[in-house]
């Protein structure tokens, strides 16, 4: 049996059957060690790679591995010296989980682009791979595809990562591009400048003769008639000349007040994309991707905390983690443990839209509060059955415990009925992508 090719084809199936994040994080850096008496050994770069692998993933391994094998295989994940680890400096960059980046060019740095935000450098989930898709079908076909490209979601979303990843990848295919990135703020303060200092022509040269622009946070030109003006008309000149526009915003163009609705139009004659929080398994993919990056390890528990706790804003998860594990390497330490972040923690809530802490909410207070707003007995709450009415009371519960009592998957899964630590992360995510069960939340919250 050939390894390789065999291998290969597993993680191409695998490929389309996970999320990008979580196949970049947990199976591309696999590889197939040996295969005997239907006994396959699998080689994983770290411990809790091998860990998440054997314990989450192992059904979806087996699946394809017995398909492609004609056989019935037993699997086994184990730490390889056949797959080089990163070194442990606090800038090195793990092959497997985000490609080494080259050094930015000196047009891209002209341009107004950090060198982190590129495509390499991009966890790619549910949340956004439709906007991903996008974006690389606008780096293939500048001006024509996509134009004008219009981003939008909420703070930490990656909304900039996005838009910058574009403008790295037009110059590295074309580095004499005339490319530039500005929030919509600097649009405003120069041409505030010029008008002081009575030089619109330089003004409207250093817009209109560009290739492409890249616009953070239009949303702020907005109820600023002048800025808006000039604005509509260096849109048009390039949007005329066939020139790439890329926007973004916290809202999509005709919710933002205050906005002309000529603008609202041209920005809505284009591709208009919004991008999610990132869910669970996509904030796992990031977190274990930045602790490898920075040439550390952590244990599955961790980054199990870390993605529960921190659930809507990225780059405070990037933080966090950052901060982590800096803290840890400079501790002498190879491996973040779950003691290890919840002391980071100190017992803070991070959920800023709680009032409520661990200190002042008993999980047995939530759990009667929630069965009387929906009129039912605790013990049919926590029970077996599936009633319809009771699954949403149960799943609202957990969420609540989860968010408002801080309590850990397993904890909460235990107090339910002993339901399994997936079953009560199904009933969160369930909860956190129902915009219309929000009304219901907040008032079960404000009788907390």
């Amino acid at each position: 049996m050939d390894l390789i090719t065999t291998w290969k084809k597993v993680k191409e199936e695998l490929k389309i059957d996970l999320s990008n994040g979580v196949y970049k994080v947990y199976i591309e850096p696999t590889i197939l060690i040996s295969i005997e008496n239907n006994f396959a050994l699998i080689g994983c770069p770290f411990p809790n790679i091998a860990q998440q692998n054997q314990q989450k993933y192992y059904s979806n391994f087996k699946t394809a591995l017995d398909r492609h094998t004609n056989a019935d295989n037993n699997l086994k994940f184990e730490v390889s010296s056949l797959i080089q680890p990163p070194s442990k400096s606090i800038d090195s960059t793990p092959l497997f989980s985000f490609q080494k980046s080259s050094s930015p060019s000196v047009s891209a740095l002209k341009s107004g682009l950090h060198p982190k935000y590129t495509f390499d450098q991009l966890i790619v989930g549910d949340s956004n791979n439709f906007a991903y898709a996008a974006a690389q079908g606008i780096v293939k076909n500048p001006g024509l595809s996509y134009n004008p490209f219009f981003i939008w979601g909420g703070v930490g979303v990656g909304k900039t990562h996005l838009m910058q990843a574009i403008g790295h990848e037009m110059l590295k295919n074309n580095p004499d591009l005339k490319l530039k990135y500005f929030p919509a703020e600097t649009f405003g303060n120069d041409l505030i400048a010029a008008l002081k200092s009575k030089n619109m022509t330089q003004f409207k040269n250093k817009y209109r003769q560009l290739d492409c622009i890249l616009v953070d946070d239009i949303q702020f030109i907005a109820g600023k008639e002048y800025n808006q003006q000039e604005f509509f008309h260096t849109f048009n000149t390039l949007h005329l000349a066939g020139k790439q526009i890329v926007l973004t915003s916290d809202r999509k163009p005709n919710e933002i007040k205050g906005l002309e609705d000529r603008l609202v139009s041209r920005f809505m004659g284009g591709l208009t994309v919004d991008i999610q929080p990132p869910d669970f398994e996509m904030r796992c993919a990031i977190i274990q991707g930045l602790v490898t990056k920075k040439g550390s390890s952590i244990d599955p528990e961790a980054v199990n905390f870390l993605a529960e706790k921190i659930n809507t804003n990225t780059r405070e998860l990037e933080g966090k983690v950052g901060e982590i594990a800096i803290s840890t390497q400079t501790n002498h330490l190879n491996l973040i443990t779950l003691e290890i972040v919840e002391q980071a923690f100190n017992g803070q809530s991070l959920n800023n839209s709680s009032k409520l802490t661990s200190e002042k909410l008993t999980p047995r207070h939530v759990i009667s509060v929630c069965a009387r707003h929906f009129n039912i007995k605790t013990g049919d709450l926590i029970g077996a059955s599936r009633k319809k009415e009771l699954v949403l009371a149960r799943h609202i519960t957990a969420y609540l415990l989860l968010t408002q009592a801080l309590l850990p998957l397993k904890e909460v899964g235990h107090l339910l009925g002993d339901r399994d630590h997936t079953s009560i992360m199904h009933a969160r995510d369930k909860v956190n992508t129902s915009p219309q069960l929000k009304p219901l939340i907040n008032q079960i919250i404000a009788s907390l």
